[in-house]
């Protein structure tokens, strides 16, 4: 039994000293390109990951792509609905504001989903952007969500595709915001589609 106890001692002391090694060596603002691949997802886009995120299946069930770091807290999904089936819908529902582009409905239609699990904090003035020549949006939120004890920061781009809407969805724990924040951008700006 002492003997149990301490390899257990000694096994936690060690997972503690390698996660704290892990976290110091990986130091977010050193992040260069070459720490990234190319993920394609169904021929339709890439974008670049980086290699410290793996391949997951578990963070959302709508989403294309899903990648996640438990150990360094971080998480990324790209969610996608073709344009024409989000406009009937959001019509039908007479949620849809004829003032306002695609990708702005989207955003908005997007965030009243989020709030339904969290409560928003913050949140930056969206800010219009071209990525790879398309028109998209980005702005950062920060938000306690249900069932959670810390609060979390979001990173949201929406993109407007040919014939698609695209939500690339970024978040971490709040302490931890400006870490992933540079890397977190890289990911948003690399989305291109595939010709």
């Amino acid at each position: 039994m002492v003997n149990k106890l301490t390899f257990l001692f000694v096994l936690l002391i060690f997972s503690c000293t390698s996660c704290k090694n892990e976290k110091t060596e990986n130091n977010d603002s050193e992040t260069t390109i070459k720490d990234f691949n190319t993920v394609s997802i169904d021929n339709e886009y890439h974008i670049k990951m980086p290699r410290f995120l793996k391949g997951t299946t578990g963070l959302n069930e709508e989403a294309s792509l899903q990648y996640q770091s438990l150990l360094r807290e971080a998480y990324v999904i790209i969610i996608d609905e073709p344009k024409k089936g989000f406009e009937e819908v959001y019509r039908d529902l007479e949620q849809y504001d004829d003032a306002l582009s695609v990708i702005q409905n989207y955003r908005g239609a997007r965030l009243k989903i989020l709030s339904r699990t969290s409560e928003i904090n913050s949140k930056s003035e969206p800010k219009s952007i071209k990525i790879h020549g398309l028109d998209a949006e980005a702005l950062e939120l920060d938000a306690k969500v249900n069932g959670l004890d810390n609060d979390i920061s979001y990173f949201l781009t929406f993109v407007d595709g040919r014939e698609k809407v695209y939500m690339i969805m970024c978040w971490t724990l709040k302490n931890q915001k400006e870490e992933h924040k540079k890397t977190f951008k890289t990911i948003a700006e690399s989305f291109e589609l595939i010709d």
